[in-house]
């Protein structure tokens, strides 16, 4: 039997969730090295492993006095493959309290296949997660000292669907991040979803010696305990403000191969001008932020440190809902659980993710009317999110 789930390292106020599938110790027939093998060595159990040893360095950490400032939630979700049962369920049910609360979302599904380091991440996460891997040793030291950082390329992409971060992201609103170590076009075959996906295959193949997912720990531990001991949460508001001008260029582009005579340079205008205007407010927000976190390492007497809790709680607070504002209550047409107007798996693209999922589907039926509607849907919760960090 498999089930979903869940412990706390509890603390009052805001906190932090860390998520995965659950283990799964299916057996191969034969293996002629040990006769014995699990399978789902990757997916999911490399993430199981990672994970678990999060748990317990995080454990001992407790045992020896460590207090984080924010509740971290560890979860092992069951009935991913079914339809991302275990993690939905848990999420509609508890959605109250984790709308109130929650600062972000971590997810580690298939930790560890090969050397290239990948991310999909909501923007506000993108800064936190550049810093940690700048942070961690890379276990290919081509050149001596050099981090995960130094060997990616940096490229962080939008959230889609296909793992348990979905009902956490596109439902509720937290932002959220899906974090692995995948193969390249030179590296061995990995046997998606079949019963080569072994602990054979894996020492053989994936990873030998395992390297990979001590790391892939390291990140996720970092990570963690970054979001949730920071006295300011890490997040960036201004790398949201620059997501969402890129992603709506590429909207234009759609427009433009489109056959749709009736869409013109102003239909796109009203966004364009939000869009501004959050990117102006984003940026102000922030140089904010940073001047508060810099304050608290400071000596400060008790009653301008106590203005400066109420100040960085307030941020927090802001920072935590940004991202809710982007959800519109309505649902994406034809699919209305979804609900973020930014971030949605494609209609047809599977896993993949689609940026303004409303207005491309609504460009793809050719429907005018249908543009109009959402560029006033998308424009209303951008002015939302501005509204949120204008100061007062």
């Amino acid at each position: 039997m498999r089930w979903s789930c869940w412990a706390t390292i509890e603390m009052p106020g805001l906190l932090v969730a860390l998520g995965k599938q659950p283990w799964n110790p299916s057996k191969l027939n034969e293996d002629a090295a040990d006769n014995l093998s699990f399978l789902h060595c990757r997916d999911p159990n490399s993430g199981s492993a990672a994970l678990n040893e999060v748990v317990r360095a995080f454990g001992i950490a407790v045992e020896k006095g460590w207090k984080p400032l924010r509740t971290i939630v560890f979860a092992s979700w069951d009935g991913e493959e079914y339809g991302l049962l275990g993690s939905t369920e848990w999420v509609e049910e508890y959605l109250p309290w984790l709308s109130e609360a929650t600062v972000a979302y971590v997810n580690v599904d298939g930790g560890a296949r090969g050397p290239h380091f990948t991310a999909s991440a909501a923007p506000l996460l993108n800064k936190a997660i550049l810093e940690i891997t700048g942070e961690v040793q890379s276990p290919n030291q081509t050149v001596k000292g050099q981090t995960v950082r130094d060997t990616w390329d940096g490229y962080i992409s939008t959230m889609g669907s296909g793992s348990d971060f979905t009902a956490f992201q596109d439902f509720a609103g937290i932002p959220s991040i899906d974090l692995g170590f995948g193969a390249g076009p030179n590296d061995p075959v990995y046997h998606y979803h079949s019963n080569y996906d072994s602990f054979s295959w894996m020492d053989k193949f994936g990873d030998p010696g395992f390297e990979y997912h001590a790391t892939m720990a390291k990140i996720l531990a970092l990570l963690t305990a970054k979001l949730a001991d920071e006295p300011l949460v890490q997040f960036n508001a201004t790398d949201y403000a620059v997501g969402l001008d890129k992603y709506l260029q590429s909207v234009k582009e759609k427009a433009k191969s489109s056959d749709m005579a009736a869409l013109s340079k102003s239909t796109f205008h009203p966004l364009e001008k939000a869009i501004e205007q959050f990117q102006h407010f984003a940026k102000d927000f922030d140089a904010s932020a940073i001047a508060l976190s810099e304050l608290a390492s400071t000596q400060m007497s008790p009653p301008s440190l106590a203005q400066l809790y109420q100040g960085i709680r307030v941020a927090n607070t802001k920072y935590k809902l940004l991202e809710r504002q982007f959800l519109y209550a309505g649902g994406l047409d034809g699919r209305n659980w979804f609900k973020h107007v930014v971030f949605a798996p494609g209609r047809w693209t599977g896993y993949a993710g689609a940026t303004y999922p409303g207005l491309v589907e609504s460009i793809e039926d050719k429907n005018q009317t249908n543009v109009d509607r959402w560029v006033e849907i998308v424009e209303g919760t951008i002015k939302k999110a501005t509204d949120l960090l204008i100061p007062g």
